[in-house]
């Protein structure tokens, strides 16, 4: 779904006034705001979204120059781009299992005569891939608010997952499984208020599996009959009152069975994460 910004403006034009230099300059502001939400059940859906240049700031030799976000609710940015005239968004909500989904997005954009003379931020430095092997946690050392991040499946040439942090130098894949045995590149770019991204920084690895003892067996590769609880056997009463002994059909007697998560071997795999 593409959503044209123009169309859903909730602000006004603000001015806001500084002083650069000798002489006297400005910039002009506007915010908008985009809400999305889905009913229990519904599946994760993705929206797009676009913010023109004014007309007016165009006459003036005015062009996009900063950007802030602002998060609420559960909805994510899967990517943005910021140009002297538009800005682009692409926002998600992931699927509603319980409960509604909602969130909104407030995007605020700054203009002006003239460029930011800051450089663009340096790439981003120590990337870590680890926990759980296919639902990782990623983190990364560097300086920007903003951080666009990227999963590609080098296995299948896809790109599974992508999202534009806010504030963080950690995330978690909350969205989709690895897959065991594929190969991934786990990129990072980083920006300040510009919207100028840093070169991106990838950090090769895949998922794998190792052999760990069963926690449900403790190792054994068996567990304690479910249907006569270990006996081994039933008791009735017979005949005088005397004791009937009947064998455990499901265990012949012995008081165990298959341990029914490792399938009687005593280990499981667990996927883990490589680094490459």
């Amino acid at each position: 779904m593409f959503v044209r910004g123009n169309l859903v403006r909730v602000l006004a034009v603000v001015f806001l006034f500084g002083v650069i230099g000798s002489g006297a300059a400005f910039a002009e502001t506007i915010t908008q705001t985009f809400e999305h939400s889905l009913a229990v059940g519904t599946h994760a859906q993705s929206w797009e979204h676009r913010i023109d240049l004014p007309d007016a700031w165009a006459m003036k030799g005015q062009f996009f120059v900063k950007r802030q976000l602002a998060l609420t609710g559960k909805m994510v940015i899967e990517r943005e781009e910021l140009k002297p005239t538009y800005y682009f968004v692409k926002v998600r909500l992931p699927k509603a299992y319980l409960w509604v989904a909602k969130g909104n997005l407030q995007v605020t954009l700054e203009g002006a005569a003239e460029a930011p003379a800051t450089p663009v931020l340096d790439a981003c430095t120590g990337l870590k891939v680890s926990g759980p092997g296919t639902t990782p946690k990623m983190a990364w050392v560097g300086q920007g608010k903003f951080t666009a991040l990227t999963m590609l499946d080098r296995t299948s040439g896809e790109n599974v997952w992508e999202r534009v942090i806010l504030g963080k130098t950690t995330a978690d894949l909350d969205e989709g499984n690895l897959n065991v045995g594929h190969h991934y590149f786990f990129g990072v770019r980083q920006s300040d208020e510009t919207g100028r991204y840093s070169a991106e920084t990838k950090a090769g690895f895949r998922v794998d599996v190792k052999k760990e003892k069963c926690r449900y067996c403790y190792g054994s590769g068996w567990e304690t009959c479910r249907n006569c609880n270990g006996a081994g056997h039933f008791v009735s009463t017979g005949p005088n009152g005397q004791p009937v002994y009947t064998i455990c059909g499901a265990c012949n007697g012995t008081g165990r069975q298959r341990c029914t998560w490792c399938n009687g071997t005593g280990y499981t795999e667990v996927p883990i994460i490589v680094n490459e």
